[in-house]
């Protein structure tokens, strides 16, 4: 029960973020931006319609629709998003004082892609979708078996094109720096707290070296068969998963005992398992 209190929360939280980003720094800047947001402000700037209401109207839209294609399980993972979304936006739109705050679009467009990322991220990582623009392309994907990511770059681009009438090129070009802004905060935000190095060794010292991952840095360590490319002789190669922290320290003692070591070092986005994900136990 907690843990479903807390996602919710989470859920909550990310869709605040996104909507304070899309009302108060992207749009308010006439910054251009994808999905049911930026058809929404196209709406509102042709028609006059607010764009709480059209995001409303279309989310629930959608969300009948994935209700219908893909079940009751699939819509529960977006129903949260697709009413709490608009109703946010439309709290941050009748908050004068986040209004007018900040006369950069440049600095608006880079932490507007911030939030943007940031409230995707918190999304996902409960397991749950923002839903949008991606139930239509999951149901063309169902219809006519074309690749969800390639109908959602599509619809996002005809988006972009529909905003770009009345758009200048510098608003267009914040809008298209923004994607990659959100894309690599959205990352950022789905490993957070399990970015790890992964650390490869080949030595003909690996026994001494592998007393000392286990031993003197407690890390785990995997010794893999291996052959010398130019003797051929067998020999042992290291691997082991470790925090940032403890790299200079182990590749120090590692160069004490064999200054010719070969080391490789690897960023991991994400690690599972025994002293990761499930806690280690010591025999």
């Amino acid at each position: 029960m907690k843990n479903k209190l807390l996602s919710f929360i989470q859920i909550l939280f990310g869709n605040a973020c996104i909507a304070f980003a899309v009302n108060t720094l992207i749009l308010e800047h006439g910054i251009i931006c994808g999905g049911v947001s930026g058809l929404g402000s196209a709406v509102e700037y042709y028609f006059g319609i607010p764009l709480s209401g059209t995001v409303a109207i279309i989310n629930t839209a959608l969300f009948l629709l994935g209700l219908k294609s893909f079940g009751k399980e699939f819509a529960m993972s977006i129903l949260i998003s697709t009413f709490s979304f608009p109703v946010f936006l439309e709290i941050f739109n009748r908050i004068p004082a986040l209004h007018g705050y900040l006369d950069d679009p440049l600095l608006a467009m880079v932490i507007g892609g911030c939030f943007v990322g940031f409230g995707i991220g918190l999304v996902i990582r409960t397991k749950a979708s923002t839903g949008g623009v991606e139930i239509l392309a999951q149901f063309i994907h169902k219809q006519w078996g074309k690749p969800v990511h390639t109908v959602l770059n599509i619809i996002d681009v005809l988006i972009l094109l529909f905003q770009i009438t009345y758009s200048d090129t510098t608003h267009i070009i914040y809008g298209i720096i923004m994607t990659f802004v959100s894309s690599a905060i959205l990352n950022k935000t789905l490993t957070s707290g399990r970015s790890l190095i992964q650390l490869t060794i080949i030595s003909d010292y690996h026994e001494e070296m592998r007393k000392i991952i286990l031993h003197d840095m407690d890390a785990g360590v995997t010794m893999l068969m291996s052959e010398k490319g130019y003797t051929h002789e067998n020999s042992k190669l290291l691997m082991t998963i470790i925090p940032y922290t403890k790299l200079p320290m182990i590749k120090s003692k590692i160069l004490e005992i064999d200054p010719m070591a070969f080391i490789v070092v690897s960023k991991v986005e994400e690690v599972g398992g025994m002293g990761f994900t499930v806690e280690r136990v010591y025999e």
